[in-house]
């Protein structure tokens, strides 16, 4: 087994543990499992006693080298029993970056070949197909193929001033493929000089992170890095908060370019200074409506008020908050590659994520991740929910018209009237 390996600084984080279990209660999977070993709480007090058994002192007088190899094979799977979602983080008193610290240690067990869950063929697709779903990265603009016409150049454009980084899931999975549809009917109208990178764009990499696989992340930064700079591009807009977080935070951390000769930016950020410059219209809307954060986006970027700023420029609007949101919001389950190992605890979570939506009244549940899109409204179809769940750029699509904007409205209160009186 080879030694342990943490920052100086996660070291010392692990050590100030004060051991007051804030993160137990607002753990999603602890919530779901009542299993505190899956908590951060957990994985701090393991890992502090499995550097300690590297200690020279435990080794020299105790004659411990080494953790109990079946205690091992359990923190092997219990530490892919997470989110990633990062709520531990900001309820810590002291501030403990136990997010970061449970990614080194899944890097550190990849390492010492332990017993992991089997991630399904998603690694080989990465591997092989530079995407999570499939072999090969060719099919990469399917969801382009019922676009007229006039979006198709976009696809063979080798210069743009805006490159939109489309991501995996919005890439491959048609529940989500009128997010990125949206996103081009927008720009159009918005008059920005965009351009895709089609096949040419791989995975950011965020799944092999979170998989314990960050060796792998190099290659595809490199080729991603290059294949923007080779459109000449001055912005990058990201769709996929995971996808925004790799660009903006860690590839200037892994690549010998510590600062990116492009502006990165979500696509909340980009159409809020849009509408701002009236390139864009918005019409009226009549409709309770709520907002999901997404972890990526709002814990691990930052990013809150530019969503709440776009739904709060639209007249007409009840807006209504969740129990938990902003910092607080509840994970939707569908993050840290969770699904891929554990799909139950995955539904399980997203289950109680539409239990606290059921609470705000809100006929229209908006997010900006297409992940939360696709989780939360295949498991609140399954559980016969009658809310609408849609990404924000669906939203002011459809507020950009006032045909399009017309028809909604009445769809929901069409839906509502059913839902009255049966």
């Amino acid at each position: 087994m080879k030694d342990l390996e943490l920052s100086v600084k996660q070291l010392i984080e692990i050590d100030g543990c004060t051991r007051c279990g804030e993160c137990i209660q607002k753990c999603p999977v602890f919530m779901v499992t009542n299993d505190q070993r899956v908590t951060a709480f957990n994985a701090l007090q393991t890992t502090k006693d499995w550097s300690i058994c590297q200690s020279w002192f435990r080794k020299f007088f105790l004659k411990r080298r080494q953790m109990d190899p079946e205690r091992l094979k359990d923190f092997s799977q219990e530490i892919y029993q997470c989110t990633l979602c990062g709520h531990c983080e900001v309820v810590c008193p002291v501030n403990i970056h136990s997010k970061e610290i449970r990614i080194s240690l899944r890097k550190n067990m990849v390492k010492a070949n332990l017993e992991l869950p089997l991630p399904g063929p998603v690694l080989d697709n990465l591997q092989q197909g530079r995407n999570i779903t499939y072999p090969t990265n060719d099919e990469r603009l399917m969801w382009l193929q019922n676009m007229p016409k006039i979006f198709r150049h976009s696809s063979r454009k080798t210069k743009a001033e805006v490159v939109y980084f489309v991501g995996c899931v919005a890439s491959f999975f048609p529940a989500t493929y009128s997010i990125p549809q949206a996103m081009l009917y927008l720009l159009e109208k918005a008059k920005v000089d965009f351009g895709l990178l089609g096949p040419e764009e791989w995975c950011c990499g965020w799944p092999l992170i979170g998989m314990g696989q960050e060796e792998m992340v190099y290659e595809l930064m490199k080729h991603n890095i290059d294949s923007v700079k080779a459109m000449g591009a001055k912005t990058l807009v990201c769709g996929c908060p995971s996808c925004y977080h790799v660009w903006e935070n860690i590839y200037p951390q892994l690549s010998s370019e510590k600062k990116l000769p492009f502006e990165v930016i979500h696509s909340t950020d980009y159409f809020l200074r849009l509408l701002k410059e009236e390139r864009v219209p918005l019409h009226s809307l009549e409709a309770i409506v709520t907002y999901h954060d997404p972890c990526d986006l709002g814990r691990g970027s930052g990013i809150y008020e530019a969503p709440r700023e776009i739904i709060q420029m639209v007249s007409g609007i009840n807006f209504v908050e969740m129990r938990n949101h902003k910092q607080h919001a509840n994970c939707c389950g569908g993050g840290g590659d969770l699904e891929m190992f554990f799909p139950k605890i995955s539904r399980d979570i997203v289950e109680l994520k539409i239990k606290e939506i059921e609470e705000t009244g809100a006929e229209v549940i908006l997010s900006a991740c297409q992940q939360c899109k696709r989780t939360i409204s295949l498991n609140a179809k399954k559980m016969k929910k009658k809310f609408r769940v849609l990404d924000l750029l669906e939203f002011i699509l459809i507020l950009s018209d006032p045909m399009r904007a017309l028809t909604f409205e009445n769809l929901l209160q069409k839906s509502s009237s059913t839902e009255t009186n049966p």
